[in-house]
C-alpha cells in the first residue's frame, strides 16, 4: 500500500530521488565507455578487443578516482558501482578475512571497479564478437 505524503506518493519520491539519478549516471557511464570504444577504434585497436579494453580502462580510471576522492560524499558519483560494492566487499573482508590491506577502504574501490567493469566488458565483448561472427557468416 502506498501512503500519500503532501500529495506525493513515496513511490514517486523513490523514483525521483533514487532511480532517476541512477539512470542518469548509467547514461553518462555508457556515453564515456562508448567514447572510449570510439577512441580505441580510431587508434586501430581490434574491434574484437576494443569494448573489453574500454570497459577495463573506464573501471580502472574511475576506480582510482573514486579511491582518490574517497572521503568526499561526491566520490560515489565518480563510480557508483565501485563505491557501493566496494563497501560490501570491505565489510565482508573484515568479517571473514581479517582486514587485508588491498581490501581496505579506499583501496577496495579500485579493485572492485576493475573487476566489475572488466567482467561487464568481457560479457559485452563476447556478445559483440558472437554477433559479428554471425553477421559475417550470413554475408559470405
Amino acid at each position: 500500500m502506498v501512503r500519500i505524503l503532501n500529495g506525493t506518493s513515496e513511490t514517486m519520491m523513490v523514483i525521483r530521488n533514487v532511480v532517476l539519478p541512477l539512470l542518469v549516471l548509467a547514461v553518462i557511464y555508457g556515453l564515456v565507455i562508448g567514447g572510449l570504444v570510439w577512441l580505441l577504434r580510431k587508434l586501430k585497436v581490434s574491434p574484437r578487443r576494443a569494448i573489453l579494453l574500454a570497459f577495463l580502462l573506464f573501471g580502472v580510471v574511475t576506480g582510482l578516482l573514486t579511491a582518490w576522492v574517497w572521503p568526499l560524499d561526491s566520490s560515489v558519483y565518480v563510480n557508483v558501482v565501485a563505491a557501493l560494492l566496494g563497501d560490501l566487499v570491505y565489510g565482508w573482508s573484515t568479517q571473514y578475512l581479517g582486514d587485508p590491506w588491498l581490501l581496505r577502504v579506499p583501496h577496495v574501490y579500485a579493485v572492485v571497479s576493475a573487476i566489475v567493469w572488466g567482467a561487464a566488458g568481457l560479457l559485452f565483448q563476447g556478445l559483440f564478437n558472437r554477433w559479428a561472427r554471425s553477421t559475417s557468416s550470413i554475408a559470405s
